[in-house]
């Protein structure tokens, strides 16, 4: 089994859900306890804290670019992926490091663990 398509398929549901200010559509891509380190310097634990954090973010920010990440699998049922995203607020960028793993259970993949963190000297 190839991790690409998986990755592929989740990445495009989540700029979609993420565009779109979906947060139980955006929810459904995590783990129930998940975690995710995120723009500022909290630990969101959990799928409800981090539906807080995602539905904090402003009302005009969109992922722009979100080529295909770096993907390895680690084991059949773990993928760990890398890459770099670029949000945007209107005309205000926000180019970010973004890593996931990605943990399939009873048959679906889910967001287990993410971080997003800026990029600087881009």
């Amino acid at each position: 089994m190839t991790a690409t398509p998986t990755v592929q398929a989740l990445l495009a549901e989540w700029i979609a859900a993420f565009n779109a200010h979906d947060l139980d559509r955006h929810m459904k891509l995590y783990a129930e306890d998940a975690m995710l380190f995120g723009g500022n310097d909290q630990l969101h634990l959990g799928r409800e804290n981090i539906r807080t954090y995602f539905g904090g973010r402003p009302a005009g920010m969109r992922v722009k670019s979100y080529p295909m990440p770096e993907v390895r699998e680690v084991a059949p049922d773990i993928v760990v992926t890398g890459g770099h995203v670029d949000f945007a607020d209107g005309d205000t960028p926000s180019p970010y490091r973004m890593t996931w793993v990605l943990v399939r259970k009873d048959g679906n993949w889910r967001i287990a663990q993410h971080h997003g963190s800026p990029r600087f000297g881009k």
